[in-house]
């Protein structure tokens, strides 16, 4: 079984698709930082892709980093913004970078449609799932952590 384990191609994923989308950036958090900064997840959204390998893809924004996004994403103010656009954008987001991994894959393979959870008191699993990798990542101070699960043995 192939699975998605290099964690550069998690960051340079992201990043590229960031910039070239947002024309934000966007950098990997340092271990120690990352592990320190205790931002609650306001936003979350996952997509799964199913076939020759099973890869959930979860990615969690800060507050703050779901507006912004949104905001460069459909070019409106973050006081025009309603939970509809964030959904939206972090939907949309969630959908991209798993595309762009799933091509990663061995065919046959589908991409699922994102599922996106709002609100400082969610919590979102996958059942029977474990973590393969993750990355945490910073955009102008607002922390974003990419989650990568499988529910096959490695």
């Amino acid at each position: 079984m192939t699975t998605i384990t290099e964690h550069i191609q998690i960051i340079e994923i992201a990043k590229d698709i960031w910039y070239s989308m947002l024309a934000l950036p966007l950098e990997e958090m340092p271990p120690s930082m990352a592990e320190t900064t205790e931002e609650p997840h306001w936003a979350t959204s996952s997509i799964h892709i199913t076939g020759e390998t099973d890869v959930s893809i979860i990615m969690s924004f800060s507050d703050d980093l779901a507006k912004r996004v949104t905001s460069a994403m459909f070019d409106m103010g973050i006081e025009e913004l309603g939970e509809e656009e964030i959904a939206d954008a972090c939907g949309e987001m969630v959908n991209i970078i798993g595309g762009n991994l799933k091509a990663l894959l061995p065919e046959p393979s589908e991409l699922s449609l994102p599922t996106v959870s709002l609100g400082g008191q969610h919590h979102v699993s996958i059942p029977g799932a474990h973590i393969i990798e993750y990355v945490d990542l910073d955009s102008l101070g607002d922390r974003m952590r990419i989650t990568l699960l499988t529910g096959r043995e490695r």
